[in-house]
């Protein structure tokens, strides 16, 4: 195994264990809300997926969907075809954590309220981290032009 995907999988695998740790954790002995300021801990189940969305669909539709883009963006990160390993590490262990955690419990735990924004967890910020690095390490990687000065034809 490449070091690339050596980092790859300890990133993914890293986000797994803490984001299903902390959910277990929640679930166990998280009774109450706790009001941090300006986010208050509290475990709610989502049975949808991003923002809640389809969440009225059935169980099955929603682990299958989900598999899939956890499996698609898995490939395209083994395949170096997406940001770079700690990126793709974190899209895959997000995802991998979330859908685990769905194809355990039939919903999704989410822990973080900040009030203005849907309730989420530690695979949701993996996401999103996944989502900036990759997009940051894509557009530095993107090749720059250079102009020639074109050089005046004689017009003798």
């Amino acid at each position: 195994m490449s070091s690339v995907h050596r980092q790859l999988v300890v990133v993914a695998a890293a986000t797994v264990a803490i984001d299903l740790a902390t959910k277990a954790a929640a679930v166990r002995w998280l009774t109450e809300p706790v009001d941090l300021g300006v986010i208050t801990v509290r475990a709610t189940e989502n049975s949808g997926v991003a923002f809640g969305f389809g969440a009225d669909q059935p169980f099955a539709v929603v682990a299958a969907l989900t598999g899939l883009v956890v499996a698609a963006v898995a490939v395209g990160a083994w395949r170096g075809g997406l940001g770079g390993p700690v990126g793709d590490g974190l899209l895959v262990g997000g995802g991998t954590a979330n859908l685990a955690d769905r194809l355990v419990g039939g919903s999704v735990v989410d822990l973080f309220d900040v009030g203005w924004w849907p309730v989420f967890n530690l695979a949701d910020v993996a996401l999103t981290a996944g989502v900036a690095v990759t997009l940051v390490t894509t557009l530095r990687e993107q090749p720059t032009v250079t102009v020639q000065p074109v050089e005046e034809a004689d017009h003798a």
